[in-house]
């Protein structure tokens, strides 16, 4: 009797045991079902969004959506969301910008789930956009080259940091890290302009430093002053004579081309991977067309 009352004890938590187990594992199976949904209509609805933004910003492909905040799910049952940030790279500004970026991230955007995954929806609202473009340095020294002659100084190997303004003005002013952005009452920042130029055979590398502004859309680069990094005069300034035909040649202004919702340019910037930025904002928009 003993040995049976033994062997049922020990039985008896086993029952028990299997439960548990088979909850766990379905709650785990639940939670991969929603997650893999969440992923799911996510990725259908950055779709919708992203046709509509190919329309509105009038691109030749489409451009990628990402859809910000926790769980795309709860945002889409009530068809409001935190903010999705639209990009497109590769693009081509008439002859001379032939690889920037153009950026929007949208904030308090009303969208019904049903009617956009259905392809029904006209338009997307949006509260508000921030429209930007990004040059990369190798456009910069497109527009630069422009300024060049055959018989003047040669500009290779162009480079974009951030500096501060104060720096710009001030080579004993502290030196900044990171991107300098300007603000929007402002609409100026400073700017490190790294290059190797040369001048009768020799070669020099520099760095200029400069203001850029918004200026009618555009991106005005003012060069204030430069200093010398290596080459035959390191440790000395150039010749006055030689820093008068080099320094003009880096005043140029760059037409990025129509920003986002035909958002008007209200600030520039340099990011920290050197990149020139031009972007503003604007209030109660709309992406428009169909899926």
């Amino acid at each position: 009797m003993s040995r049976t009352a033994n062997v049922d004890q020990t039985a008896r938590p086993r029952p028990r045991r299997r439960w548990l187990r088979r909850l766990v594992v379905g709650f785990v199976v639940l939670l991969g079902l929603l997650v893999a949904a969440d992923f799911g209509a996510a990725a259908l609805f950055e779709y919708q969004v992203s046709k509509r933004a190919r329309t509105t910003f009038g691109l030749a492909d489409d451009p990628s959506v990402k859809v910000g905040g926790f769980s795309f799910l709860a945002q889409a049952v009530s068809g409001e969301y935190q903010v999705i940030k639209v990009e497109a790279n590769g693009i081509p500004v008439l002859d001379t910008l032939t690889d920037t970026t153009v950026e929007a991230d949208l904030f308090d955007v009303a969208a019904p789930l049903s009617s956009l995954l259905s392809g029904t929806a006209k338009d997307v609202v949006v509260g508000e956009a921030e429209g930007k473009i990004k040059v990369k340095a190798t456009d910069v020294n497109r527009v630069i080259q422009r300024n060049t002659s055959s018989s003047g100084p040669s500009i290779a190997d162009l480079r974009v940091a951030a500096v501060s303004e104060e720096f710009v003005a001030d080579p004993a002013a502290e030196k900044p890290s990171g991107e300098q952005v300007a603000d929007e009452s402002g609409g100026t920042a400073g700017v490190k302009l790294g290059a190797t130029v040369t001048v009768g055979g020799d070669k020099t590398d520099i760095d200029v430093f400069a203001i850029i502004s918004v200026a009618d859309g555009a991106i005005t680069v003012t060069p204030k002053r430069l200093a010398v990094r290596s080459g035959p005069f390191s440790g000395a300034e150039l010749p006055q004579a030689v820093q008068q035909a080099i320094l003009p040649l880096f005043g140029v202004t760059i037409q990025p081309g129509q920003l986002p919702f035909n958002v008007t340019p209200t600030s520039v910037g340099v990011t920290d991977d050197g990149l020139l930025t031009i972007g503003g904002r604007v209030n109660d928009v709309r992406l428009t067309g169909s899926g």
